[in-house]
């Protein structure tokens, strides 16, 4: 199976508890085919908001119904409040997939009752894995692709409707940023791109995850973004295989670093190299469609030098100021032999992880 080569950022999303307490962000996703009495503990990443919210505000989330597109505002202080339901093509932070009653899922029969505690956040993030994933699942008819910015998130009652019996939690999808944090969308998560790319001129470095994290270019990093391609527009009737979308993303990502750059001899007095990650058949299926192209630096070892500056300017690799190319030997003819690479480029490649390289 041709996978990503640098998977995309960590697939937590937010568990939300609505109360006069605490927002709080999930920690890391565990196997969705464990069951909850096989499930590990999860891994906190250590990030938490503490905030307050207004009760009146919570009702409009925990009265939300199945296909409601629902945001709230975050104030500078981390204040939460105005939580409503809006049009779905204006921007939002949750789509609602699924309402269930804590009260009834079979695993937890019990733990819910009149005089249940309100769960902790071990609890959150144990229903957020084994209780919304069906719903949401079922919500998106199957397609949802698990690598991309979409992800499964509860909703909890708030803290007075907790304790007046209410055991209603909202199950649906949130949208992340290729660093995982939370965002915003417009439009429905079925309508969607599920690909989670960067902008043009954009830096990514890798987390302690091995996702990708956005930062600075005057920051190391691995990849510089030229382009975006939407693969529906070359393969509008189709799921594309790996070698096809190599083979066209081998011509369109050099035609995008050289626009970036400035031209062909722009490209090649760089050194970097033109690359790319195709998207796996299944992904593609689910809902992921667009890809990034890059500008890397090969370290000779098939992997990636340390950049830091934008291409567009000066920079350093792996810490040391770029050494310019040998000058390139003419344009070859047709019968010519074949002209050499720069030093570090190679051959273009569909490797089995679903990336590509162009030699220049």
């Amino acid at each position: 199976m041709a996978e990503r080569r640098i998977k995309n950022g960590m697939r937590d999303g937010w568990g939300l508890r609505v109360t006069s307490v605490a927002m709080l962000v999930g920690a890391g996703l565990t196997a969705w085919w464990q069951s909850p009495f096989d499930a590990p503990e999860p891994e906190s990443t250590g990030v938490k908001s503490d905030t307050t919210v207004e009760d009146v505000d919570a009702a409009a989330f925990t009265n939300a119904n199945v296909g409601d597109c629902l945001t709230w505002d975050i104030a500078d202080d981390g204040t939460v409040s105005n939580f409503v339901v809006v049009d779905c093509k204006q921007e939002h932070r949750f789509e609602v997939a699924g309402r269930v009653d804590l009260r009834n899922v079979e695993a937890w029969i019990g733990d819910f009752g009149d005089d249940a505690p309100e769960p902790d956040q071990d609890a959150l993030l144990q229903l957020r894995d084994w209780v919304c994933q069906d719903p949401v699942v079922a919500y998106m008819d199957g397609k949802l692709d698990p690598s991309g910015r979409f992800v499964p998130a509860p909703i909890l009652p708030p803290s007075t409707s907790w304790a007046e019996g209410d055991r209603t939690m909202l199950c649906g999808l949130q949208p992340t940023a290729p660093d995982g944090s939370p965002t915003q969308v417009s439009g429905r998560v079925k309508e969607a791109d599920q690909a989670n790319v960067v902008d043009v001129g954009e830096c990514v470095a890798l987390d302690d995850s091995g996702g990708l994290l956005p930062v600075d270019c005057a920051e190391p990093h691995l990849l510089e973004a030229v382009g975006v391609f939407d693969l529906r527009d070359t393969f509008p009737d189709r799921t594309p295989t790996i070698e096809e979308q190599n083979e066209h993303l081998n011509e369109a990502c050099v035609a995008a670093a050289e626009e970036y750059l400035g031209g062909e001899e722009a490209l090649y007095q760089s050194t970097l190299l033109p690359f790319w990650m195709s998207i796996a058949p299944e992904a593609y299926e689910a809902g992921t469609h667009s890809v990034n192209c890059w500008l890397m630096k090969d370290n000779g070892q098939d992997g990636f030098a340390s950049l830091a500056g934008s291409a567009k300017g000066e920079f350093t690799i792996n810490g040391e100021p770029k050494v310019d190319p040998p000058p390139r030997n003419p344009l070859r003819e047709e019968g010519d032999p074949p002209q050499q690479t720069a030093p570090g480029a190679g051959a273009p490649t569909g490797t089995v992880d679903g990336s590509g390289a162009t030699g220049y």
